[in-house]
């Protein structure tokens, strides 16, 4: 019986947050073809009957008079809506398939049994914590029925939208008990992998370096594991002593208390929205005076930004151009322009993943779509496997530096910037790192003598562009639209969302109809998990500003007289000290909001700050312990970490070379926005 639950119940969840991503993403899409067909359809009205055609002036005036009554006002209230329930719901459904990212580094270093324990200890934690938020959003909730409250425009009952909170979090709270007990029994628990490409063979095993297991030996592995488990207690006890009176904290011990609490439970592996969430919940409740009940609020409101829904769009879109033929077209017209060079199909990898960065927005994306098809290719051209997979795990890190950006539009909504100034500031730096890699890759092949390709003819180079322009076009639809004011940055995710739909189905024809719903929910896992932190990080921001955290902090950087170049310095070092244990949408949601007003007092432009914080996330995209990069290319090449992490040097040196350029050349990031007018 309990098994038929189960099933029912994951089909249920699965179903759910497929259909609220295409729903939304649908709804916005539409909303704007209505905004714009109003005006169009009066002004076609106009000018033929101006010119006197027959039948059209009436057509379009019926037109326009039915769109003009159709009110779709609420349309940007319920994508809110749809996407909270989404994050919501599909949290759970990311505890289930494995895709919520810990800081694992300590734990994987423990043999099996000690290992287990401190996971087993984690993911109970996790439980613990999503039944804490089930049972406050119950509160919550009916407190909410009791008001009456309704939305804004769709007025709708507010609890009905709020009970989002109890119901998710019961859900998730239940999906943690699940992986608890299985993984006591089967040692099994889930993984998600983000290197198959449809059409591609990946293996699913390398997502843990095999030398990293077990390296701690037996006799320290024991205390290691109970120090993982006790350490929080402890602080939490030492909170509890100040709570009674036991003891007294001063105002700055309080606040390292919450950074500490916080690396101490990120520390046992457990995923990082809930080591947030969990720090947030035993400061507010052990050492501030702020109502419990504010965390359900602020679980809700914390989403509740159109800007935020950019991201989901963006993934949805990437999704689509991965498994969609777009990145076969790109490789071959890059082929087509440097393929005889030497090096020809490294620089040809390099260049199609520079194209597909243009449109994607995800470096882990970029290295799957163009390395599933690129590394078996120059395997079979005579290039060591090691060469290429260090070029791509590199190279694909200018997923999240070109144009559209998820981890640019996690820093534009934590610090208040412009979405479309940071996605222009990429670009020329961007384009300045490509031609670095290039230069890299081009010395070391001609070097080492490896194979070149004929030379393309002009028609052959003609077919290759002509055939890849259907993906390049939506750098007009993100970029012109942003630019010229048709769309904001949402929208604009949106109509690229669906544009990609529409050519990965129809125009390219590369998946099916079948295939979409695997696509939806594949888009939506990712959402979820990367919302799930967001919800959580607003969350902890609301404590360190309740503490007045951050401009403490900011204060006492700009009392240490660094200037604008020691600070900037001390930011990559700690940045790139933080890529080694974290992925990047996790140390900007915690950073930035300490940094950024630092930054701000020293003068520094908060767009050109942001891109520096970006190419110093693609730096710890593609170095162990956590580079995803590194271990997507590594299951594409079937290389075992170690080796690829000594193959990406040329390359990766390459990068800090290009991130000490980025940070002192402001007018790099800034040029092209200024220029365009968006900063």
């Amino acid at each position: 019986m309990l098994k038929g639950f189960n099933q029912v119940l994951n089909h249920l969840e699965e179903w759910l947050i497929a259909t609220l991503i295409a729903a939304a993403t649908g709804l916005i899409f539409v909303a704007v073809l209505h905004r714009y067909g109003t005006g169009l359809s009066i002004d076609i009205s106009k000018w033929t009957a101006a010119h006197g055609i027959p039948v059209l002036p009436t057509l379009f005036k019926d037109i326009f008079i039915w769109l003009a009554a159709l009110d779709l006002s609420w349309a940007q209230e319920l994508c809110i809506y749809m996407f909270i329930w989404m994050a919501k719901f599909g949290a759970a459904y990311g505890v289930r398939t494995g895709i919520h990212v810990g800081v694992d580094v300590l734990v994987n270093l423990l043999p099996p049994k000690s290992r287990k324990r401190v996971i087993l200890y984690a993911v109970l934690l996790g439980a613990l914590f999503t039944f804490a938020i089930a049972t406050f959003g119950v509160s919550f909730v009916s407190e909410m029925f009791k008001t009456g409250q309704q939305s804004n425009d769709l007025e709708w009952p507010m609890w009905m939208i709020y009970s989002a909170i109890p119901l998710g979090s019961g859900l998730m709270c239940y999906r943690f008990l699940q992986v608890a007990w299985s993984y006591y029994w089967t040692d099994h628990l889930p993984h998600h992998s983000e290197a198959h490409v449809e059409g591609v063979e990946a293996t699913d095993n390398l997502h843990l370096p095999d030398d990293a297991h077990g390296t701690v030996s037996k006799r320290w592995s024991n205390p290691l594991s109970y120090i993982l488990i006790c350490l929080p207690l402890l602080i939490l006890a030492i909170c509890f002593a100040h709570k009674t009176g036991l003891i007294v904290l001063p105002d700055s011990i309080r606040a390292i208390t919450v950074f500490v609490l916080l690396i101490s439970f990120m520390i046992t592996g457990m995923p990082v929205s809930i080591a947030l969430g969990l720090t947030v919940l035993t400061f507010m409740f052990i050492l501030t005076d702020v109502p419990i009940e504010s965390v359900s609020m602020k679980l809700f409101t914390g989403l509740e930004s159109f800007e935020i829904m950019a991201i989901p769009f963006f993934i949805l879109a990437g999704g689509f151009l991965t498994h969609g033929g777009v990145a076969r077209r790109m490789i071959n017209f890059a082929v087509s322009l440097v393929g005889h060079w030497h090096g020809g199909l490294g620089l040809a990898g390099i260049v199609a993943c520079a194209m597909f960065a243009l449109v994607c927005g995800s470096s882990v994306a970029t290295v799957a779509a163009i390395g599933a098809i690129v590394l078996p290719e120059m395997v079979r051209h005579g290039y060591p496997m090691r060469f290429g997979a260090g070029i791509i795990t590199v190279a694909g890190s200018l997923g999240i530096l070109m144009l559209p950006s998820i981890p640019k539009i996690v820093y534009a909504v934590t610090t208040n910037t412009s979405i479309g100034a940071l996605f222009v500031a990429g670009l020329l730096p961007g384009m300045l790192l490509t031609a670095m890699l290039c230069t890299v890759t081009w010395y070391l092949a001609k070097k080492r003598d490896y194979p070149r390709l004929p030379k393309a003819t002009w028609l052959e180079t003609w077919q290759a562009f002509r055939d890849s322009i259907w993906g390049l076009m939506l750098v007009v639809i993100i970029i012109g639209g942003i630019y010229s004011g048709l769309f904001t940055a949402t929208e604009a995710a949106a109509m690229a969302a669906v544009y990609s739909f529409f050519i990965a189905v129809f125009v390219y024809k590369a998946i099916g109809i079948k295939d979409v719903p695997r696509v939806l929910l594949r888009s939506a896992n990712t959402s979820a998990m990367l919302l799930y932190i967001i919800t959580n990080a607003v969350l902890f921001s609301f404590v360190l500003t309740n503490e007045n955290i951050p401009m403490a902090l900011a204060d006492w950087i700009t009392a240490q007289n660094l200037g604008w170049f020691g600070f900037l310095l001390m930011v990559n070092v700690l940045l790139l000290v933080a890529g080694n244990f974290m992925e990047p949408n996790s140390i900007i949601l915690i950073m930035a909001p300490i940094l950024a007003p630092a930054a701000k007092k020293l003068g520094i432009d908060l767009v050109h700050f942001g891109i520096v914080i970006d190419v110093n996330m693609e730096v710890g995209l593609c170095h162990p312990p956590v580079g995803l990069n590194l271990y997507v290319a590594s299951m594409i090449a079937g290389m075992r970490i170690t080796d690829l992490a000594v193959a990406v040097w040329p390359w990766l040196v390459t990068m800090l070379f290009f991130l000490a350029i980025v940070t002192y050349w402001p007018e790099l990031t800034l040029f092209l926005p200024r220029l365009l007018g968006m900063h």
